[in-house]
């Protein structure tokens, strides 16, 4: 007999919720819940999820007591705080198991299982994981909004408002449109150096990607030319990831993620860097969800490939 699970994908916009019933169908799903996860540290992550499973528990009126927990959350390693906080969930939701997972690999195992080959997943921010032909995995990118998270929503945002800045200062790569998209949103752009706060304000930041695509759909250069850019920044991630793949021939790449379903313009440049840059096309999955691969652990277990990746919690 199946175990009833609830699945919880804990992103840097939205978290999203998922209830699996006993023959493994979707009983009901929370999608753009809660407020985003602030810092994005684990601990941010755990403290929104447990916000929005407090908030959300009339939503989910029958949930049975000893169901599965699972978990899609930034990184992983989480520490004897933050497993105070995954504890406090399970007793709420009556949950006797948690697994929590990086999102990343949760994406992968939705799409690939076990491997070989590349999924890429590009939300608020970005991630790539590869397996090669010999079972060894590689975490490529996923390293936070000061480092890395190439092509994704807080990275296409943040470009925007840089653009915005330089319009302000009259210097090339700035852009009207977007400036004022910028003083609606987020206020007088000149007190930006002074008001703006990348690592406290992620989901602000990671919105601003809905004026830039809106503003390339009117036609601007520089959105345009931010959309390009991350693109290509996608395309390069993923073909450098399926460069540790020697081993495999034609090695499968998946390509999806929130920000990819929301922006078929993204997907469709993402497909036309890949037609004039790479031998194959990948597989451009906009509705790829991590919920897919959280469901599919908690119905089957996971891969032995990922077994280092994963946490168990028996509260």
């Amino acid at each position: 007999m199946r175990t009833p699970l609830l699945l919880a994908d804990v992103g840097g916009t939205y978290v999203r919720l998922r209830q699996v019933g006993l023959e493994g169908e979707a009983v009901h799903e929370l999608q753009e819940v809660g407020g985003g996860v602030g810092d994005g540290t684990i601990q941010a992550e755990m403290d929104e999820l447990r916000t929005v499973v407090r908030r959300s528990r009339e939503e989910f009126p029958h949930i049975p007591p000893g169901l599965h927990l699972v978990i899609a959350a930034r990184g992983y390693g989480v520490g004897r705080s933050v497993a105070g906080t995954v504890e406090q969930i399970a007793a709420f939701v009556n949950a006797t198991r948690v697994t929590l997972v990086p999102d990343g690999v949760a994406a992968f195992i939705g799409c690939l299982w076990g491997g070989p080959g590349v999924v890429v997943t590009v939300g608020t921010g970005t991630v790539a994981l590869v397996v090669d032909g010999g079972d060894r995995v590689r975490k490529l990118d996923g390293w936070g909004p000061q480092l890395g998270d190439v092509g994704s929503g807080y990275r296409v945002g943040l470009d925007g408002i840089i653009s915005a800045c330089r319009w302000e200062d009259g210097r090339s790569g700035g852009s009207q449109m977007l400036y004022d998209a910028a003083a609606r949103t987020l206020g007088r752009v000149r007190d930006y150096g002074h008001t703006l706060r990348p690592l406290a304000q992620m989901r602000s930041i990671a919105q601003f990607a809905e004026p830039v695509v809106v503003c390339a759909r009117l036609g601007d250069r520089m959105a345009g030319e931010i959309l390009d850019k991350a693109a290509r920044e996608v395309g390069e991630l993923a073909t450098d990831a399926a460069g540790l793949v020697p081993d495999v021939p034609e090695v499968p790449i998946v390509i999806g993620g929130g920000f990819i379903e929301a922006v078929p313009e993204l997907a469709d440049r993402v497909r036309a860097w890949f037609a004039d840059n790479w031998e194959s096309t990948p597989v451009v999955a906009p509705g790829l969800s991590t919920l897919d691969g959280c469901q599919r652990i908690g119905l089957d277990g996971v891969p032995d490939v990922f077994g280092s990746w994963v946490e168990e919690f028996r509260p």
